[in-house]
């Protein structure tokens, strides 16, 4: 579950920042996901970058929630990760994505050590971590507006949209941000919003589609049970979707673009690791306090098409598009 850096000496918590910047730091990274995986390895490429220190120490925790989805193999999980952490004791834990916080982070609120995360879709305060002395980091905040009218640009008839997921608590603030910015897009009606648990029920929703939508936007779907009752791989999913689904359809990561999403202004994750590493800079380097730096979104979004899936859907992109985004051929 964890891949180990070198021993080290043994260390107390709460050493000022110039303890720590005359030795090398030793941060816990516990991703909520898995690697290899472009979206966790990305972050944690982005916040060593982030952070500027070539020397520091790492261990790295998987949750791996795509395969331990339920509540107690979460559970679990969160306590081998903090046993971890208790066990090494780092001078920084860097968390990733929703999960990591719930069963990680809030067990430390206002606790000495310090705590950065990215990747959260969550309102702090859902996982009880708002204005705690001791955690600070970067929101995920997909770009909804941005992406529908990217896929406009591709198809103009796209003015009926349908939302689908899977079931995790994490996409309802992601819904609830799609429905509130429905005011800026003049002329587009949000006629479907699904959170379907088995991937049977998925097929069958995107089946009918057809008939009430003009395009699809996809977010969670690590977490849909097949026949066995094991989750269906996302890659599995985006095949399928491939294989059958004549709908133009966004997401919001690049990944999903590779796999066969036709388009996306995506979240980068790269943006994200590097806010969270330039925060634990701050905390380290500089002696900031953790509360003093203010947790906020990024901001910058990169558009994205999958020249492939185009051509399959039949859509003809323009040279000039085509020249002001990411082309996955």
């Amino acid at each position: 579950a964890f891949a180990c850096g070198a021993g080290a000496a043994s260390h107390v918590f709460g050493q000022s920042a110039t303890v720590i910047a005359r030795r090398r730091p030793r941060i816990v990274h516990v991703m909520s996901f898995d690697s290899p995986w472009r979206w966790t390895d990305g972050q944690f490429a982005g916040f060593k970058e982030g952070l500027g220190e070539p020397s520091a120490e790492y261990r790295v925790f998987q949750m791996d929630v795509k395969r331990n989805s339920g509540r107690e193999a979460k559970e679990r999980m969160g306590r081998e990760a903090r046993a971890l952490i208790d066990s090494w004791r780092p001078d920084l834990v860097y968390t990733s994505d929703d999960d990591a916080q719930d069963f990680v982070t809030r067990h430390y609120a206002n606790k000495p050590l310090p705590f950065v995360f990215s990747g959260v879709n969550k309102h702090p305060k859902e996982h009880g971590i708002e204005g705690v002395s001791n955690v600070t980091g970067v929101l995920e905040h997909e770009h909804f507006v941005e992406s529908i009218r990217l896929l406009q640009s591709l198809v103009p008839t796209a003015q009926r949209i349908a939302v689908i997921s899977d079931t995790g608590p994490h996409w309802t603030p992601v819904i609830d941000r799609i429905r509130r910015a429905m005011d800026r897009l003049p002329g587009v009606s949000l006629v479907a919003v699904d959170q379907v648990k088995t991937f049977e029920a998925y097929q069958r929703r995107m089946n009918e589609y057809p008939q009430m939508a003009d395009g699809v936007v996809h977010l969670g779907i690590f977490a849909l049970a097949g026949a066995d009752g094991a989750n269906v791989s996302y890659q599995q999913v985006q095949q399928w979707v491939v294989e059958h689904s004549r709908l133009p359809d966004v997401s919001f990561w690049i990944d999903r673009i590779h796999f066969g999403t036709l388009a996306s202004v995506t979240v980068s994750e790269r943006e994200q690791g590097v806010a969270a590493g330039r925060l634990a800079r701050a905390i380290l380097v500089d002696g900031k306090r953790a509360d003093s730096l203010p947790i906020l979104p990024t901001v910058k979004g990169s558009p994205a098409i999958s020249l492939a899936r185009a051509h399959k859907l039949g859509i003809s992109v323009t040279s000039t598009l085509l020249l002001s985004v990411d082309v996955v051929k």
